[in-house]
């Protein structure tokens, strides 16, 4: 017996309910670790982005920040999509090769690990959809941006907003301004929805 749409809508609706707002879920549902699991310390920082809306994390060399980042990107981009929200996401690094050599080859990396039969959709394609510094779905995009462009984060415009900053404690400080209007159209439940996460090694801000 084959499925009936309505049991399809059904399944859909209740896997966005479960995800949308629990990444930790979306991870253990959604993600192939083989042998392992998200650490204790990443299941906190993802689920305090939800219950916060801004995290800031400080941790060495080596304790999987860069990880914890590429999967919230996928988890937010992957639940908004399936809601059909507008979304964007806005990565930003204090140096381009902070982008270019980990953030983004970590989100490829982890995106081959999805488990798209759980997910409900066939793999991102590598010409259309997940390009070197940009995710492009239907509903929205992930792009990577200059940090010392802040006129850019400031003009993006969604329903769903996430902002990453990479190694975030000497970006500059017209860019931490530059996303605050983010915050103040934003609401604690519902739409229109605004999170940032920084991330940075140990050092002066």
């Amino acid at each position: 017996m084959t499925a009936t749409a309505w049991e399809l809508g059904a399944r859909a609706f209740e896997l966005r309910e479960r995800w949308l707002y629990s990444p930790t879920r979306w991870v253990q549902d959604c993600v192939d670790f083989g042998q392992g699991e998200l650490a204790a310390y990443q299941a906190e920082v993802m689920s305090d982005l939800v219950a916060k809306r801004r995290v800031a994390v400080r941790a060495p060399h080596g304790t999987g920040k860069t990880s914890t980042v590429a999967l919230t990107v996928l988890w937010f981009a992957t639940t908004r999509e399936q809601a059909g929200y507008d979304w964007k996401v806005l990565t930003t690094a204090s140096a381009w090769r902070h982008l270019t050599l980990f953030l983004w080859p970590e989100i490829h990396k982890w995106s081959r690990r999805l488990r798209w039969d759980v997910l409900g959709r066939s793999e991102f394609d590598a010409r259309r959809e997940l390009l070197d510094l940009h995710l492009k779905l239907r509903s929205g995009a992930a792009s990577a941006v200059a940090s010392d462009d802040p006129a850019k984060l400031e003009g993006a415009h969604a329903d769903s907003l996430l902002y990453i900053f990479d190694e975030a404690k000497t970006i500059p400080a017209t860019t931490w301004d530059a996303v605050e209007g983010a915050f103040s159209g934003g609401r604690a439940h519902g739409l229109p929805e605004a999170f940032a996460l920084a991330m940075s090694t140990p050092g002066a801000p």
